[in-house]
């Protein structure tokens, strides 16, 4: 290289700085080479400009926002101290994110510098906000207990003191999701590396933060809008989107491993996997609805993308993602959901909260968030659809606000002028609108600065999640087999299994190191999970359940494996652990769903299932003989027949692999529980099998059973039966006149049974308790549980009175003339049951539970005989005793309050009482303690009904679990109705008068208690006689699978007929009338079915699919509404509910639920079913329809009826016995039952005159 002639000695000097440069370049191996290889890149590319642009563009639009102090941030006018919760979280992610994306793109110590800064303010944050919430560790423990909306954690803190800043009730602070979206970030960034957590008392308040969320998918809360119901009123509602991130944030939790990062256990935070398969269950029955009163909502972007990955089922993400863009999207960004007024110009913004009516006049103007273009975007890079994210961000550049320093803003909605309304309201999306609210708002352009990390290529979509959530709907997993180890509970039993060609251990030879125990203990452990005395917390309430999930894997507690036996497998839970049937049937829809629900936890290893048969396990005794119901075959299956389907493999279409416990023990799920403590050794003290009690009756006689466990005290004299028959056929009488449901028959050729509670209970004697001095009270109380037995009793039955006479009423007179000393004698004469049932319940009719009956000159009252006489029944499987013994003790099923919760959490609600009597709605989710009131004030006078209704509940709870299928068409179940209907079938079946049927009911026992609701709800018709190739058949629901019944038994008459075919033909004219019985028997067979069928569907509260939005349209064209049974559906209704709301299906159930008869409430149904079709039925665009008053639904069935009685008048068919010769039948609202009993279509169908009546009506 050559200087130039003339160079001048600056250019000489540049000259030589370049061939030494070209020097430096060309050596080899150089550091230098790669710095300035690096550093042209940099210079060519300007992306470390870009990142340092993007970092100043948050510290201008955000930072600028933030307390130096305590690192909060608050950027809303109307409230200038505020630091909601919510928006500080994603504050913390844009941080994040920026923090990651340094860290990747880090080229000098400078930008390392920046990284750490980030990170460390990241860290400031979520230590600011935990130190919030942990000042308000008193709201956690209480909101554990009662859930109640005031001990929530606040929404949002002061900026400056970090206290609150508004009162408990001033605000709606119960926001689960803005919580759990805490949780949820806590996770990811420890998982990226930064620590958090500091100490252990932090843990444990994480620890109760996990307890404080696991209800969230059972708790009403405010949303994520803070608003509840969408009228702003201060109505709860259980939301989507808050159930979604609750799931979420556990599933994060438990994913993170320990919180400190060192890997001590002491730092991990335990989940318990059954509340994340709760929260999984309710999302895919919601899903793509948010509430009630929100068909949908934009908020579940939160869920089923970004940051949330809460829903795995790729088909439900979309169909939820397609019904926001489609319902939701505008020019500007998502609505938040239908007919929100926040913000519009129609709003009173002097009122805080919205009218009914007022709802519809903001229909199309609502105001539209452009922080939901950034959650779309974000979910489109996600899901690699590069089409999708341009379109996006053109999107969100085109509506951008710049600032005067020209940074891009997001602002917190665009809001259409008063000027534009009218034009906007005619057709959406013509008009301009305008930035208004926070700008920028912090939420938004916190997601504004993570689009533009991704959308540069600084990070990856993958680097902000580094738990790998996101991958839950893209990677399905196989399901995963079920480990069950079968333990004998004594030699005896071991020995009867393998005489059966079952070889199982006894719990004597399980090796040392395993320890079982019952999952009352796991619970135990539990609560001490999270213990801090500094907080003042404790752990996991004792009264939550322990999950079948919970208990399907190992612990590790110091140097034992414990493994747990199921919760269900407990008798002492409730008495229908005593149905063996009941037992089994709860073994094999258990494994069945842990091996459908086990990969969706996210469990390293597999489950195993410990399952304990003791000696009383093996008997039948006791079973009753009803054998009359088509149950389905699995459901009959004996503890020995389900071992034996157990051990071939495979159990339902769940694979199943049965061995000793020590052979599963590397293949199982194995989760470590360290304590600071020390103290948890004694849970695990004493012999495995104290741990597990079974109360289940042998093969021994019950006199022996029984006269082992007798009290020393007693001296009660042997005797076979009470001697003065006279004086017991009086107790009896009295007792069974308070012991059976009252019937009223008014459907002589059905059974149709009307369930009245008629309170005729006797006036109690004035006599006092026998004097008994407070002392030796005391010490009869404090050993209550010695005075037991104190009854012998005989398994012999007695032949009772039990004719007609026993139901004629018991004068009063006879019973006052009866002493308590005679009664209490007749109790010593006899050993049998059922004489001391009926003798124990006159004396609690006559003086009371607390009445002290002074047997043997000891404290003995009424109450602590009736207890015995419940065991003794539990023991004999007497059901009719054990539910009338359980009745009058207000015992309550522990099993109840979680099916009601899996019934509600799927959107099945509930009625308890009678129809048109008691009857009360259970809507949402209740407390033990609520429950007990309701079930109270619905039964307070009738002890069966009361243990009826809650079996019947814990029943449809369990069938809505694992046979969700067979409730698709209903909303609002009525277990009065319910009960009705059971009983009209036992009638009809057995050929019992009404209070037979009554009395037969009581008798069942709970597994064909369930089974019967099993075949209604699968809309099957219960027969007597049913082969096992029909029962096994698939399920079906509904009319439709009533109709191809129907079809079946013609066709299996038919085919009877036929394989005689040659006889008949011979003997047809010899006597023609056997092809007349015949005839006549087929008739009797079709003759009431689509009645029952009626009855059941009203009774089971069904309809049409799509029948609420149908109706909804039927409503909002009719100015005066619809009228039903006196009730009116308002075209109001359709101006404060959108379509598809279900607070309007809610509506449309309350009106039909006033109708007592469910035939004729199935008959309604039709009738609105037809009215949404009423232009295509009377052929013209304008229908006559009253203009002046409502539609009556009940006018266009009874014209429906005339029409029905006239033509079959003039067709003289059977109705000419009845309704066609003037006299009035008994039809249920006086239609002819012969109207009732029409199938629903056809010729002589009821849409037929249903049609024919709005012709005459409307044309």
């Amino acid at each position: 290289m050559k200087f130039r002639e003339n160079a001048n000695f600056k250019e000489k000097t540049k000259m030589a700085c370049e061939i030494r440069l070209i020097f430096v370049i060309s050596t080899s191996k150089n550091i230098l080479v790669q710095n300035w290889s690096k550093f042209q890149m940099r210079s060519r590319t300007g992306s470390g400009v870009r990142l340092d642009r993007i970092l100043f563009m948050v510290d201008q639009t955000i930072c600028k926002y933030q307390n130096a102090i305590t690192g909060l941030f608050a950027n809303q006018k109307d409230f200038p101290d505020h630091a909601w919760v919510r928006d500080n979280v994603y504050v913390i992610h844009s941080l994040w994110a920026l923090y990651r994306a340094y860290m990747k793109c880090a080229e000098f110590d400078e930008d390392l510098t920046k990284a750490n800064e980030l990170g460390l303010t990241c860290v400031k944050m979520m230590q600011s906000i935990l130190e919030c919430m942990m000042r308000q560790a008193d709201k956690v423990e209480m909101f554990k207990k009662f859930q109640r909306p005031v001990d929530s954690l606040h929404a949002k803190y002061s900026v400056s003191t970090k206290n609150q800043v508004c009162g408990d009730t001033e605000w709606g602070h119960l926001q689960i999701d803005a919580t759990s979206l805490f949780l949820l970030t806590l996770a990811q960034i420890t998982a990226s590396g930064l620590q958090v957590v500091r100490n252990i008392d932090e843990v444990a308040f994480i620890q109760n933060l996990v307890y404080y969320i696991e209800t969230g998918y059972r708790t009403p809360d405010f949303g994520i809008w803070e608003r509840g119901d969408k009228t702003n009123q201060g109505i709860r509602e259980l939301n989507a989107s808050s159930i979604g991130m609750v799931k979420a944030a556990l599933q994060a939790m438990n994913d993170v491993g320990d919180l400190f990062g060192d890997g001590s256990r002491r730092s991990a935070i335990h989940v318990l996997p059954d509340e994340i398969e709760q929260c999984s269950a309710v999302l895919s029955s919601m899903l793509p609805r948010e509430s009630f009163s929100k068909e949908t909502d934009a908020a579940l972007m939160t869920i089923i993308s970004y940051p949330g990955f809460a829903v795995e089922d790729q088909e439900l993400v979309d169909s939820t993602r397609d019904t926001i863009t489609s319902k939701l999207l505008g020019k500007y960004g998502c609505r938040r959901f239908l007919r929100d007024g926040y913000k519009t110009a129609l709003e009173d913004p002097y009122r805080l909260y919205y009218n009914k009516s007022e709802l519809q006049q903001f229909e199309n103007i609502e105001c539209e968030w452009p922080l939901f273009l950034c959650f779309l975007m974000l979910d489109a890079m996600y899901n690699k659809n590069d089409e999708a994210v341009e379109d996006y961000w053109q999107q969100l550049e085109s509506i951008v606000v710049l600032s005067e320093k020209g940074f891009r803003l997001i602002p917190e909605l665009y809001k259409v002028e008063r000027e534009h309304v009218a034009g906007e309201k005619s057709d959406r999306g013509s008009q301009p609108r305008v930035p208004a609210g926070a700008t920028p708002y912090l939420w938004a352009q916190s997601l504004y600065v993570i689009c533009c990390l991704l959308y540069e290529g600084f990070l990856t979509p993958a680097e902000l999640d580094p738990l790998s959530r996101r991958l839950s709907s893209h990677e399905k997993r196989p399901p995963c087999e079920v480990q069950v180890t079968i333990l004998a509970a004594t030699g005896e039993v071991q020995r009867e299994l393998r005489a059966n060609g079952i070889i199982v251990q006894r719990m004597d030879e399980v090796d040392p190191v395993f320890t079982i125990l019952p999952a009352s203990s796991l619970a135990e452990i539990h609560s001490r999970i999270g213990q801090s005395k500094k907080l003042n917390l404790s752990g996991r309430p004792l009264d939550r359940d322990v999950g079948l999930l919970s208990t399907s894997r190992l612990y590790q507690i110091g140097q034992k494996f414990v493994i747990f036996t199921p919760q269900f497998m407990d008798s002492r839970r409730s008495h229908l652990m005593y149905d063996i049937r009941i037992l089994m049937d709860e073994w094999s829809s258990e494994l069945q769903y842990i091996y459908a629900s086990w990969n969706s936890v996210s469990i390293s290893g597999r489950p195993l299932v410990v399952l304990v048969v003791s000696g009383d396990m093996l008997t039948t005794d006791g079973l009753s003989n009803f054998s009359n119901i088509s149950l389905n075959r699995f459901m009959k299956s004996t503890v020995l027949g389900t071992i034996k389907k157990i051990n071939t493999g495979y159990l339902g279409g769940a694979r199943i692999v049965m061995k000793n416990l020590s052979d599963f023990f590397r293949t199982t799920a194995v989760s470590k529980l360290e304590f600071s403590d020390q103290n948890i050794g004694d849970l695990l003290l004493g012999e495995p099998e104290t741990k597990i009690q079974f109360a289940l009756p042998s093969d021994a006689s019950m006199n022996e059973k029984l006269s082992i466990s007798f009290s020393p005290r007693s001296t009660l004299r042997r005797g076979e039966s009470v001697r003065d028959r006279s004086s017991y056929n009086i107790v009896h009488k009295a007792s069974m006149r308070h012991r059976s449901i009252a019937l009223d028959s008014n459907d002589s050729d059905l059974v149709q049974l009307r369930l009245a509670y008629k309170s005729n209970t006797l006036d109690p004697s004035s006599a006092e308790s026998r004097g008994t001095s407070p002392a030796s009270r005391r010490a009869a109380e404090a050993n209550a549980n010695q005075s037991r037995n104190m009854l012998k009793t005989t398994s012999r039955n007695v032949d009772l009175d039990t004719n007609n006479s026993s139901r004629r009423d018991v004068t009063r007179t006879q019973m006052n003339a009866m002493k308590v000393d005679d009664l209490v004698d007749m109790l010593l004469e006899t050993t049998v049951l059922e004489e001391q049932a009926s003798i124990v319940h006159c004396l609690w009719m006559k003086h009371g539970p607390e009445y002290n009956t002074g047997i043997n000159g000891q404290y003995v009252t009424v109450q602590m005989l009736m207890e015995e006489v419940y065991t003794k029944s539990c023991e004999g499987r007497m059901w009719a005793l054990v539910r009338l013994t359980a009745g009058l003790l207000n015992k309550h099923l522990e099993e109840l309050g979680k099916a009601v919760t899996h019934l509600l959490v799927r959107q099945k609600q509930i009625t308890v009482g009678m129809p048109s009597k008691k009857e009360e709605a259970i809507t949402c989710p209740k407390t033990n303690e609520e429950l007990k009131e309701i079930m109270h004030r619905a039964y307070s006078d009738d002890p069966n009904a009361f243990m009826l209704s809650q079996e019947i509940i814990v029943s449809l709870g369990s069938l809505v679990r694992t046979e969700p299928k067979l409730f698709v068409e209903m909303f609002r179940l009525r277990i009065g109705l319910i009960i009705q209907v059971l009983a009209s079938e036992l009638a009809r079946i057995k050929s019992l008068s009404a209070a037979d049927a009554a009395e037969n009911l009581m008798t069942i026992s709970p597994f064909e208690l369930k089974s019967m609701l099993f075949s209604l709800l699968s809309g099957r018709l219960l027969e007597e006689f049913v082969d096992d190739a029909e029962a096994a058949r698939e399920t079906r629901t509904g009319i439709g699978s009533f109709r191809r019944h129907i079809e079946e038994r013609k066709s299996v008459r038919k085919s009877t007929r036929s394989l005689s075919g040659d006889t008949k033909k011979l003997t047809e004219r010899e006597t023609p009338e056997d092809e007349d019985d015949e005839e006549l028997a087929e008739d009797d067979f079709q003759f009431g079915i689509w009645l029952r069928h009626r009855r059941i569907d009203g009774a089971l509260n069904r309809v049409p699919n799509n029948f609420y939005a149908a109706l909804w349209d039927t409503v909002n064209r009719l100015p005066h509404g619809v009228r039903i049974n006196d009730t009116i559906l308002h075209w109001g209704l359709t101006q404060e509910m959108t379509r598809r709301e279900m607070k309007f299906a809610l509506e449309v159930e309350q009106a039909l639920n006033r109708i007592a008869e469910p035939e004729y409430r199935e008959m309604v149904v039709e009738a609105l079913w037809l009215l949404g079709r009423l232009d295509k039925l009377v052929q013209s665009e304008e229908p006559n329809i009253p203009r002046d008053r409502p539609l009556d639904v009940d006018a266009v069935l009874r014209k429906a009826n005339a029409i029905f009685v006239e033509h079959n008048r003039e067709m003289g068919t059977i109705v000419l016995e009845c309704c066609a010769s003037g006299k009035q039948c008994d039809g249920a609202r006086g239609l002819c039952r012969h109207l009732y009993d029409s199938a629903p279509a056809g010729e002589y169908g009821t849409s037929h005159y249903i049609i024919k009546a709005m012709i005459n009506m409307f044309t």
